[in-house]
C-alpha cells in the first residue's frame, strides 16, 4: 500500500460542464456532464450513495475533474433514490435509471462506458450489470461497497429481529409504504426490508457472509477502493477485500486500501480520483 497524501483544504472551484436531464417513465433524472474538447469516446458514469445526489460531496467534484485530463468524460446523475427519496425508493428501479443514463450517453456518441458507484451506488451498479450486462460497459469501480444487512444487524442489536417482524407485518397488511421508527432510519417498511433482510435482492448483493451470487457472476474488470477507517465495516476491511477477490470471477481485479480514509474518503478525494484515472487508463 503506497503512501497517500491527504488532500489540501478546498479552494474555490469552477467546473465547466452542462446540466442534463433525461426521462425515465414519468420521471426526469438530472445530472451534470463534463466533456473534453473534442469529446472522448469513453464516458464514466457515477452512481451516488444513499441520501446523496450528483453534486454534494468533494469526492464527486474530484471525479468531475477527471474530464479535464483523465481518460474519460464524466456524467454523475441523480437516480430515484437521491436525497430523502431513498427512504421510500424501490431498489430495483435502479436498473431502469442506470440504463437510462447509459442510453443518454449512447445518444451523445459514446461507445464505451465505465460504471462507478459509491456506497449504495455499488449495489445499484452490480444489480444493473447482473441483470442487463451491456457489452459496451468495460469496467466497474466500487468505492466503499459495504454490507447493509450486517450494518443493520449491528446497529439495531437486540431490536433487529423485532424490526424485521414489524416490517414484514406491515408488508403483509399492504402497508409497505408506512414509515418505520427512527432506529430503522425511518425508511418505509419495504425499503427497510430491502437493506436489512438478507434474503432480499439488495441486501444479498454485498452480504459478505453470504453467497454473493451476483458478484460471483461478474466477469468484467473491477477496481475496489476502501479506506482503513471505514466506519461501516462490520468485519476488518482487509477481510472484505479478500472475500471480494476470492469470489471474483474476473481475472482483472484490483483493490486499493487508502490509509486513514473513511467511508466518504474525506480528505482523500483527490487520491481516489487519481486511482480511478490510473486504473481506467490501463483499460481504455
Amino acid at each position: 500500500m503506497a503512501p497517500v497524501k491527504r488532500s489540501k483544504s478546498p479552494d474555490d472551484l469552477l467546473l465547466q460542464g452542462a446540466m442534463v436531464s433525461f426521462p425515465v417513465g414519468r420521471n426526469l433524472l438530472d445530472g451534470f456532464w463534463r466533456a473534453a474538447q473534442p469529446q472522448r469516446d469513453t464516458l464514466l458514469i457515477t452512481v451516488h450513495g444513499m441520501h446523496s445526489n450528483f453534486y454534494s460531496s468533494r469526492l464527486k467534484k474530484e471525479i468531475f475533474r477527471l474530464a479535464e485530463s483523465g481518460p474519460a468524460d464524466v456524467l454523475i446523475f441523480n437516480n430515484r433514490g437521491s436525497g430523502s427519496d431513498v427512504e421510500a425508493e424501490r431498489f430495483t428501479d435502479c436498473r431502469v435509471d442506470i440504463g437510462a443514463a447509459l442510453a443518454w450517453g449512447r445518444r451523445r456518441g459514446y461507445r464505451r462506458f465505465f460504471l462507478a458507484g459509491h456506497s449504495t451506488g455499488c449495489q445499484k451498479n452490480l444489480y444493473y450489470l447482473d441483470r442487463a450486462g451491456p457489452q459496451d460497459v468495460r469496467g466497474l469501480i466500487l468505492l466503499a461497497p459495504c454490507d447493509d444487512f450486517a450494518i443493520c444487524r449491528r446497529d439495531l442489536g437486540r431490536q433487529y429481529d423485532a424490526r424485521i417482524r414489524q416490517a414484514l407485518s406491515l408488508l403483509a397488511a399492504g402497508r409497505g409504504g408506512e414509515r418505520m421508527p427512527p432506529d430503522a432510519r425511518r425508511f418505509t417498511a419495504q425499503r427497510f426490508l430491502s437493506i436489512a433482510d438478507r434474503s432480499r435482492t439488495e441486501a444479498a448483493l454485498f452480504d459478505y457472509d453470504g453467497p454473493m451470487r451476483a458478484w460471483r457472476r461478474l466477469c468484467m474488470p473491477v477496481l475496489v477502493v476502501f479506506g482503513t477507517r471505514e466506519e461501516y465495516a462490520c468485519l476488518p476491511v482487509r477481510d472484505m477485500i479478500h472475500r471480494l477477490e476470492g469470489r471474483a470471477k474476473t481475472p482483472d481485479f484490483e483493490a486499493i486500501l487508502l490509509r486513514g480514509a473513511d467511508h466518504g474518503f474525506h480528505g482523500y478525494e483527490a487520491a481516489v480520483a487519481e486511482e480511478i484515472a490510473r486504473w481506467m487508463a490501463g483499460g481504455t
